[in-house]
């Protein structure tokens, strides 16, 4: 390669000949000023675009499931098994309560519910004997009955048969009796004549005989009629005894209906023991519910915990041992830990066209930006927003404005997010 000989020449030139090629100063002080400002207006253009595409939320924290353990009654606390930072696990007993109480609830509510079922199994006893004994006798009573119509039947039948042959046969044997006597008397006239006609010699012996013999044939004739009226007679009186027989079958059909409607009485005793029955179910179901509810409450007596996490208040710090506790006031504090953190804030009432479920979140926890110039941000979403809004002070105003409450889930990515620690949030509102 070739390389010129020419001298150089200029201030250039001179230079180079010194070996001082560096610039001067101020021209880094002039680059140095223009990258800050074009740094400023980056940032200044990012911040204009992160102002109008997303929403600061106030009041956020961070919240977790705390659940308070306390008494269903008043009561007085036996002792609290568990301290402040304690770690419980679902089901674990954290406090006992007095228990003798109960226990004598219990026993006199089994006492109770003993008697009544003794109750209950004497009436349901004499509720299947009353109903087997009804029965029979009201199927005795209807078979009586109706074998005391059909007797009655047939004794008015038989009655209403000789009511209708009676009149004849009495008129007859009457006539044919009225006219034996007359024949008789005429048999008794000729006889007479032919014994005077006979004593004359006007008549033969043999017209005698016959004359006589007609008179007895006559006696015999009015002696049969006399039988044959005193049969119609006797006929006559049948009949009354047929009216007595009929009465007495008319009185055992009023009998048999009475007794019909003494067992159909005890039909509607039946009715009423059915009642009594039910009432006395009742009664016993009404006494099981009581002892359930007595033995639910001796088992409440051991309060558990109703999920897996830590004591934030424990012993000493709510309740002490042997202290009296209202119904509902809390013993045992526990924060869960099988639940995830989620955050809890709110947003003025003029966002509320803007914040979305679902809109991404950037969250900033203070409690994990301690470190100079560290800032560690963490990624969730909206899970809720709120229906109503709520009245809050406004930070640093003593305004009072309306706020729109938010539930907003978030991943910690690992880092010890602690409950109720505070936090800065902003709602992406436009993608």
């Amino acid at each position: 390669m070739a390389v010129s000989t020419r001298p150089a020449r200029g201030p250039r030139a001179a230079v180079r000949e010194d070996g001082r090629g560096r610039r001067p100063w101020w021209h880094y002080a002039i680059l140095a000023c223009a990258l800050l400002v074009l740094a400023g207006l980056v940032w200044g253009g990012y911040a204009i675009w992160f102002a109008l595409t997303h929403v600061r939320a106030s009041y956020a924290r961070v919240t977790g499931l705390v659940v308070n353990v306390a008494a269903k009654s008043d009561t007085r606390v036996r002792k609290v098994l568990v301290r402040t930072g304690d770690e419980v696990t679902e089901g674990q007993i954290v406090a006992a309560l007095d228990q003798a109480d109960l226990e004598a609830e219990v026993e006199r509510t089994e006492a109770t519910l003993e008697a009544r079922e003794v109750e209950l199994a004497r009436s349901e006893r004499e509720l299947v004997l009353t109903i087997s004994e009804t029965a029979a006798s009201i199927e005795e009573a209807e078979a009586q009955l109706s074998a005391a119509g059909a007797r009655l039947r047939q004794a008015e039948a038989e009655m209403k048969m000789e009511a209708e042959q009676q009149p004849d046969e009495v008129r007859q044997a009457s006539a044919d009796l009225a006219a034996a006597k007359s024949r008789l008397e005429d048999a008794k006239a000729r006889r007479r004549r032919a014994e005077k006609l006979r004593s004359e010699g006007a008549v033969s012996e043999q017209s005698l005989d016959a004359a006589r013999t007609a008179q007895q044939t006559a006696e015999a004739g009015v002696e049969s009629a006399e039988a044959a009226l005193e049969v119609a007679r006797a006929r006559d009186y049948r009949g009354q005894i047929q009216q007595q027989a009929v009465a007495t079958r008319q009185a055992e059909e009023l009998q048999a209906r009475a007794g019909l409607k003494s067992a159909e009485t005890r039909g509607r005793r039946v009715a009423l023991l059915e009642q009594q029955v039910l009432a006395r179910r009742a009664a016993v179901a009404e006494v099981e519910a009581e002892l359930v509810a007595a033995r639910v409450r001796l088992s409440d007596a051991a309060l558990r915990s109703p999920v897996t996490g830590v004591v934030v208040r424990g012993f000493g710090h709510s309740v002490k041992d042997g202290e009296v506790v209202e119904k509902g006031q809390p013993i045992v504090t526990v924060l869960a830990t099988d639940v995830p953190f989620w955050i809890s804030a709110s947003v003025s009432e003029l966002y509320a066209a803007s914040v979305r479920e679902g809109q991404p979140v950037l969250i900033k926890i203070e409690s994990l930006n301690r470190a100079w110039l560290r800032t560690r941000w963490l990624h969730g979403r909206v899970e809720k927003v709120g229906a109503a809004t709520e009245f809050q002070a406004a930070e640093g105003s003593p305004w009072i404005i309306q706020q729109i409450p938010l539930k907003i889930t978030f991943d910690p990515e690992g880092e010890p997010v602690k409950h109720g620690a505070t936090c800065r949030v902003w709602i992406a509102v436009q993608q």
